[in-house]
């Protein structure tokens, strides 16, 4: 059953290559125990990243995920792509923009990267010389400034990433959940039918991470919303100032961030509802909170500009975040088990740092390099 979260503009490409022994969903038999050295739990951007990096250097890692590949938050993110954290530029963490650009020239993967810069928003009383951008609830918003970043098609990102992984070696389960893994006396994970017993362990879970791991540091999870406008003309893009499809985000409150689209239609984001992370596959995006919450939006946006007062929206959805403390994220070694590694918390700024935390966490595995000092899995 797929989740309830609603559907993004975007769609995972076909995965041929994907043999049908290698699809526990279509089999109905877990993944043989004999052949995991090691285990990758979570078949998002930073799991298929890790699984990538791990097989090129000559592991052939398990990935498991419990849904779909392409039914989680990876395909569900809003598609702007920034550098650094969400809590800037700590040491280690910038420079993922030219390190995604390349793995997608590498693997040839039609995602449709773009990497044109990124406006930052603020909401600014009137009077200013240079004119608004738009008007937001009767605020003037306008561009501040720009920075490094783009946008990029998520799912063909992650349909792609999926293919080099399995091109490499990397073997892909869908509809395989790891129902409890344990950290001592050695890494052990059971699934339906069957135990695990691997020599290494990668967690790629986002906000589903405390409910697998418990010590890791405190990470809030949640649902952000977003829907996509109905295909706009090119006059009216060049009316709103999105006629050069640059992505944006508000630095301050009420927060809204977005990105056009290449057939013309404009992404919209805003607002968060806040859930346990056992919470998260219930949760429907036709309850009635996320149903007003979306209207709100839609309405915040026909309000923009003279130009949009009218338009429809061809898709509205939800993806799960993970906020961490400090808007830290976590990328490391628990440290009673050096075996599992955990990445995550990413808290909205993850398309490209999560891409480079499967590496990250891929080369601290096989080759022991040392991983960022900030990003210590436990207090």
């Amino acid at each position: 059953m797929r989740r309830a979260w609603g559907e993004p503009p975007w769609r995972l490409p076909s995965l041929p290559a994907l043999a049908p022994a290698c699809r526990a969903g279509g089999t109905g038999r877990p993944p043989p125990a004999a052949t995991a050295e090691a285990i990758i739990i979570g078949a998002g951007l930073t799991g298929m990243a890790a699984a990538y990096h791990l097989a090129r250097r000559g592991l052939a890692p398990l990935v498991l995920e419990a849904a779909a590949i392409g039914d989680g938050a990876s395909r569900r993110t809003g598609g702007i792509v920034l550098d650094g954290t969400a809590r800037g530029g700590l040491e280690g963490s910038t420079g993922a923009l030219d390190e995604l650009a390349r793995l997608v020239a590498l693997e040839r993967i039609d995602c449709d990267l773009q990497l044109g810069g990124c406006w930052e928003l603020e909401h600014r009383a009137p009077g200013s010389a240079k004119p608004p951008l738009w008007t937001d609830n009767g605020v003037e918003l306008a561009v501040r400034a720009s920075v490094p970043g783009g946008t990029v098609d998520p799912a063909a990102l992650l349909g792609g990433l999926a293919l080099a992984a399995h091109r490499a070696g990397a073997r892909l389960y869908e509809h395989t959940a790891v129902k409890k893994l344990d950290l001592a006396p050695k890494p052990q994970l059971e699934l339906a039918g069957t135990v695990i017993r691997p020599r290494l362990v990668i967690v790629a879970l986002n906000a589903w991470m405390a409910s697998m791991l418990p010590g890791v540091r405190p990470v809030t999870s949640a649902f952000t919303f977003a829907c996509a406008t109905e295909p706009l003309a090119p006059a009216v893009l060049e009316t709103v100032g999105l006629a050069a499809g640059t992505p944006f985000y508000t630095i301050d409150l009420p927060y809204l961030w977005g990105r056009p689209l290449a057939d013309g239609r404009v992404v919209f984001g805003s607002g968060l509802i806040f859930l346990a992370p056992d919470q998260l596959e219930r949760f429907d995006i036709a309850q009635e909170e996320p149903q007003a919450l979306l209207a709100r939006l839609e309405s915040r946006v026909r309000k923009l500009h003279p130009a949009l007062e009218n338009v429809g929206f061809s898709a509205r959805w939800a993806g799960p975040v993970a906020i961490p403390e400090n808007f830290t994220p976590i990328i490391g070694r628990m440290r009673q088990a050096p075996q599992v590694l955990v990445a995550g918390g990413y808290a909205g700024h993850g398309v490209a740092l999560s891409v480079r935390a499967g590496r990250l966490l891929a080369e601290a595995a096989l080759e022991a390099r040392p991983l960022p000092v900030w990003s210590e899995p436990q207090l």
